[in-house]
């Protein structure tokens, strides 16, 4: 299918929004210099040396139109599981040091590890809570991120003109509006 733009009617620059994306994001994996670097070669530092690291880069053009992700890592969900069982662990073997000693009351064995491990179980709740919360709400979004995702795979590019449009629509705007297109304008999707 041949997609015209509908500024210039030329279909030469057109192009579709996630190839321009991926066109526009550099990746550069291994070993890179980090600023900073001693010319002496007999004092090795780790500057000198290189430091393992994932570089990613983006032209402002692919930072505009690219999809927008989560703003979190998969593995952040589960800290506060993490942390309370850390707590849970640090106090039985605090519970049981105190239970080892002399005559020691029940109140005190099974209290008094809270002050060690009190921080833990309150951060830890805390995430748990947290983390309920951002997943109930991800459930509650998924239609409208996959609704956002198939209209912005539907998107055309045109360098020529520097619009994003969408050919059935015939509407054109700036690349900069391409999040607000795809998750307000066209919502009746």
């Amino acid at each position: 299918m041949e997609v015209r733009c509908p500024v210039c009617s030329r279909t030469d620059q057109v192009v579709a929004v996630p190839g321009a994306v991926a066109a526009g994001t550099t990746y550069k994996i291994g070993r890179v210099r980090l600023p900073g670097t001693r010319e002496v070669a007999d004092l090795p530092t780790a500057a000198t040396l290189g430091a393992s690291k994932h570089v990613m880069s983006r032209t402002q053009l692919a930072v505009w139109m690219s999809f927008p992700s989560r703003h979190y890592t998969p593995w952040a969900r589960n800290q506060g599981y993490i942390m309370l069982c850390a707590a849970a662990l640090v106090h039985l073997v605090v519970s049981l040091v105190i239970a080892m000693g002399q005559d020691p009351q029940w109140g005190e064995v099974l209290l008094a590890p809270f002050c060690l491990t009190g921080l833990f179980w309150g951060f830890g709740l805390l995430n748990v809570l947290g983390s309920h919360g951002a997943r109930r709400r991800d459930n509650v979004e998924a239609p409208a991120r996959e609704k956002a995702l198939a209209v912005w795979e539907s998107l055309y590019y045109c360098a020529r003109d520097n619009v994003v449009f969408e050919p059935e629509v015939g509407v054109s705007f700036h690349p900069s509006e391409t999040r607000d297109y795809i998750f307000g304008f066209r919502n009746n999707r």
